[in-house]
């Protein structure tokens, strides 16, 4: 006999304007399927478009303040559903995609999160599959796997943060596996979205070889971390040709940080 169908939250986070585009992200009512929408903003709340305010699976949250774990962290407070999917502004779905998701757990009621694959709004995929990472969209989990554990996003990383301006899907991940839960990879595609130039972001913003030393040292611990620092450096020495020192640099910098 198979599992009973779950619920979804799909839990959706964005910041001041950002709000506008989240109507284009909604499919047409589905039976067991929200929207959670965390709204962040800094000067005065953003107005609530009526294509979201008209709805009665969509629940909107306007908080002050910025940084993207403390939004997700909001989003997952106000969840209630059996299974959480993690969205951005620009994420897109397909109803085929939400039967994926929903299929997947019912085949799978053993697991505490279930992992999937992302595509560029041109279809191709978003990045190597299956990797050693993964992308926060590509994420969904059992909402009570995660709160009864204790279980939240870092609010040190990720954008927004005050140094550590990403890293808060690994960090997330990590404390889930050091938590014992169960993690599987579903081969998969459940959202598209924008391509990512994060090697682009990577080499011009400091802050970022910052955020990957620390996030390096968070998950695989010290020695690992410097190992795996000295190693990124010299990839981008060989296959760049740009000067490692500084990325180097910063990378010691970030495990010094999380000290």
């Amino acid at each position: 006999m198979s599992s009973p169908r779950p619920t979804l939250d799909i839990l959706i986070c964005t910041i001041g304007n950002g709000l506008d585009r989240v109507p284009s992200m909604l499919l047409p009512p589905t039976e067991g399927v929200r929207y959670i929408v965390s709204a962040q903003y800094e000067d005065s709340p953003t107005v609530i478009p009526q294509e979201l305010s008209g709805r009665d699976d969509v629940t909107v949250d306007l908080i002050p303040g910025k940084g993207l774990s403390r939004n997700r962290n909001n989003a997952l407070r106000l969840a209630a559903s059996d299974i959480c999917l993690i969205a951005d502004d620009d994420s897109r779905y397909r109803p085929e995609f939400i039967e994926t998701i929903l299929s997947s757990w019912q085949e799978n009621p053993q697991a505490d999160i279930l992992t999937f694959q992302a595509q560029t709004l041109e279809g191709e995929p978003l990045h190597p599959y299956p990797a050693d990472y993964v992308c926060s969209i590509e994420i969904t989990f059992r909402r009570t796997s995660i709160t009864q554990r204790g279980i939240r996003f870092n609010e040190r990383f990720g954008l927004g943060s005050p140094l550590l301006s990403a890293g808060e899907e690994d960090v997330f991940m990590a404390d889930a596996r050091k938590a014992g839960l169960n993690i599987c990879y579903i081969p998969k595609v459940i959202v598209q979205t924008q391509a990512r130039t994060t090697g682009t972001r990577f080499l011009e913003d400091p802050r970022i070889q910052v955020t990957k030393g620390a996030t390096f040292r968070y998950v695989y611990g010290t020695c690992s971390a410097v190992w795996r620092s000295f190693k990124e450096a010299g990839w981008y020495l060989v296959h760049r040709h740009v000067n490692p020192l500084p990325i180097l640099f910063n990378m010691l910098k970030g495990i010094w940080i999380l000290r």
